[in-house]
């Protein structure tokens, strides 16, 4: 059953209908060629499902389906809040970073400008495409909401705006002490509720980006005896925290949004 996301106010409980319009209303007619009878899921971003019929279908100019409710129910999400900062590569290998990480709970992505980034100046047309990426991998992924992808920031600001996110970390490639498993070991990681973390671009942190870290008092730690790969560190740091929090496996459970 295909699964949609909705604004709020398209949703009239009352009358046990809502209201798919724009974008999906257009994928819906003809991508999908929808039919009356048709069942839908539709969610409301706010961590609830929606399981419709389709009642009415418009096709002119302004095209939408009206649907009628037939069930809701809350959708799970993970009870650990994940913020990553990203160090916006090269190519698309953003894209791949956002769907990975949409799939696997994130719950923001900030994109940000470091020494190495290959990329100095993030397009709006740019930030939108990511956005619908982000939407198009809730929706494969049954998501009780669509994780924002915020603007781009400075390093600087991302430390700053990091302070107040929980567990704080970096990996880098440097670091030769303390491992990701050393820095979880210190936390009860069930009572975690809100985690960031930092990850590099194709060339890494910079050695004043490093010292950057240590100023502002967020660990660093190795991720073991191989160099991941940008796109490739965040998802498997996240899934590190995710099976940490026992976020992996687990049936219901996760916030409400």
């Amino acid at each position: 059953m295909p699964k949609y996301f909705i604004a709020p106010e398209d949703i009239d409980k009352e009358n046990s209908r809502l209201v798919i319009r724009g974008e999906n209303a257009d994928h819906m007619i003809n991508a999908l060629r929808a039919r009356r009878g048709d069942h839908v899921t539709a969610c409301d971003g706010l961590c609830t499902d929606y399981t419709c019929e389709i009642s009415e279908i418009f096709t002119g100019g302004n095209k939408k389906l009206i649907l009628k409710i037939l069930a809701e129910s809350g959708v799970s999400e993970p009870k650990l809040r994940v913020t990553l900062y990203q160090s916006i590569p090269k190519s698309d290998k953003m894209e791949y970073v956002i769907q990975k990480c949409v799939e696997m709970g994130i719950y923001e992505i900030t994109p940000i400008y470091t020494e190495f980034s290959a990329v100095r100046s993030l397009s709006d047309a740019k930030l939108s495409r990511y956005r619908k990426i982000s939407e198009a991998a809730a929706k494969q992924s049954m998501r009780g909401f669509i994780p924002c992808i915020n603007p781009p920031i400075t390093l600087s600001e991302a430390l700053t705006e990091s302070s107040g996110r929980g567990l704080v970390f970096v990996p880098y490639e440097n670091e030769r002490q303390t491992g990701l498993k050393d820095l979880l070991s210190q936390y009860d990681m069930a009572q975690v509720i809100s985690a960031a973390f930092f990850i590099g671009s194709e060339g890494g942190f910079s050695g004043r980006e490093a010292e950057m870290f240590i100023n502002a008092k967020i660990p660093r730690v190795t991720l073991g005896g191989r160099i991941l790969r940008t796109e490739t560190a965040g998802v498997a740091v996240l899934t590190i925290l995710m099976y940490a929090s026992n976020e992996l496996g687990v049936a219901g459970g996760g916030y409400d949004g």
